[in-house]
Parts: structure tokens; sequence; C-alpha cells
């Protein structure tokens, strides 16, 4: 499970100690913090919230839903405390410090660390009742706050243009099929998908709720991003201005509507292409028929 922990770290913004452990694993060589700004920081954002949440940015219900399951294993709210001791004494040392962005519950490099945090301790466990518990608790995490998400979000990687972050998120889709494989889930979707709004009706909800709900992952079942747009102005011929994403889309529907809508109704059947049979069954068909 510590490779989860040091794969968790290679998507922070990169520092001298994530060039032994990329070497570790095998990876390309490290990226400077430039490209890591580029390919992650302004488009890839590591956070669960961004992608099962309703306004699809960090924070709200889906980051209260993982500190809420942080507490009630009795630990806080920011980055691991209190358990670091269970943890494979070389692991310890090869795991960076975490920038500040990094202590956020639902950031992955959390998200991971916890899983491994949470196996230890289920290991540890000398009390068979406890034990028990600690392993539904795993299921729980992985279920609803990581197998949930990482799909699409490791996908969005493919052809990203950084070898190491294409090599990164195949690694750890890889690692996480294997752990899902010798899981037990619940038959039921977890509760982000489960309760997820779809796209506004601009007929009755107006132009700028669809237009922002077309960039929510958990609404529109894709993921859009700065690229992708770059890449739809090229292809429509249309002229892409400097902006956030909701500006930069807006002005291609104002310039031409049918051809924007049809560019992206071909990249959601792309998209959905891509996603089919990531992750667990359930997870995988929810956001391919999205």
């Amino acid at each position: 499970m510590e490779l989860f922990r040091a794969l968790g770290s290679l998507i922070e913004v990169p520092a001298p100690e994530h060039r032994r452990i990329a070497e570790a694993l095998g990876l390309p060589p490290v990226p400077d913090p430039s490209v890591h700004g580029a390919v992650v920081a302004f488009q890839r954002y590591p956070y669960a919230s961004v992608y099962l949440g309703a306004e699809g940015m960090m924070g709200g219900e889906a980051r209260d839903r993982i500190a809420g399951f942080r507490r009630a294993l009795g630990i806080g709210d920011g980055a691991l405390d209190g358990g670091s001791a269970r943890a494979a004494a070389t692991a310890e040392e090869a795991a960076p410090r975490r920038p500040a962005g990094a202590a956020e519950t639902d950031h992955l490099a959390s998200l991971l660390g916890l899983l491994a945090e949470v196996d230890h301790w289920q290991r540890d466990e000398s009390d068979p009742a406890r034990a028990a518990l600690l392993a539904e608790a795993r299921v729980t995490l992985l279920w609803e706050h990581i197998v949930s998400w990482t799909a699409p979000y490791l996908v969005s990687f493919e052809a990203c243009g950084a070898p190491f972050y294409e090599a990164w998120a195949g690694l750890l889709g890889e690692t996480l099929a294997q752990l899902e494989a010798e899981t037990a889930f619940p038959s039921y979707l977890p509760a982000a998908l489960r309760t997820a709004s779809g796209i506004a009706d601009p007929r009755e909800e107006g132009g700028a709720a669809f237009l922002a709900s077309l960039l929510v992952p958990v609404r529109s079942g894709v993921i859009v991003l700065r690229d992708d747009l770059v890449r739809l102005g090229e292809e429509a011929g249309l002229a892409c201005r400097a902006g956030e994403r909701r500006y930069v889309l807006g002005s291609f529907l104002a310039q031409d509507p049918g051809g924007t809508l049809r560019w992206l109704a071909g990249h959601a059947r792309e998209w959905g292409a891509r996603v089919a049979g990531r992750g667990p069954a359930p997870i995988a068909r929810w956001w391919a028929w999205r």
C-alpha cells in the first residue's frame, strides 16, 4: 500500500525528493514545476471535489464528506496526523513533505496517503471487531472518495504531452485496478454519483446555468480541459480568447452555437468511449453513459 502513498506524492508540485521516488517506480524523469503547472495545477486539478461536486470547484459538499469520513476515523482534517509511525520507515523517508495544497482533505495525495494509513491500521489491529470496522472503512474510502472519480481523472492525462504524467497516470490506474479486483464493493453507486444532477436545461434555468453545468464533470460526465477548448477553437475556426473556461466556452457559443454544441457532443461521445471499462463496472458505466 505504500505504493499508493508514493504515487500520490508525485502529483504534487515537483520537489527534489520526487526524483528518487520516480526512479524507483521506473517512471520517466520528473519534470520541472512549470510543466506541473501547465499540465496539472491549471488544468487537471487533483481534488476530488472538482469531479464530484455540484459546482465543479474545490470545496463544498464533496470535500465535507471526506472531512466527515476522517473525523469518523478520529483523525484531523489536514494532512495525515497521528498514525505515521505505523507506516514503513523507508516510505516515510522517501515521501516528501506536502505543500499547503496537498493538506486539503480531498487532494489525491491526501486520499492515497489515508488509504495507506487505514490499511496499516487494519493489519496492525489485534482486536477482531476493530479490524473489521477498519476493513469496512477502507472499502468506503475507496468506493466513495477515490475510485468514484479517479478513472476519468487519469484518462484526462492520456496524450497530455508530458511523458512523466502520462506514465504516472498509467501506473496509478493499473495499481488501482489491481486493488479494485481484490475488493468487494457495494452494489450501489457512490453517493456523489447517485445524487448528481444532470446538465441544466437552458429553457428552464437559463443559458448561464447551462453553460456552467457543461463544465461540471459530475453533471456532464465529461472533463473539459483548457486544452480541449483550444482544440475546439482550432477545429471549429473560432477565435479563442484568453480567460477562464466558462468565459471561453461562452464566447464560442456566442460566435457559433451550433458548431460549438456539435463539437461538444462529439467530444462527449469520444470521452464516453475512453472511460468505458475504466474502474469498477458500475462507476465506469455511470461515467460512460452520463
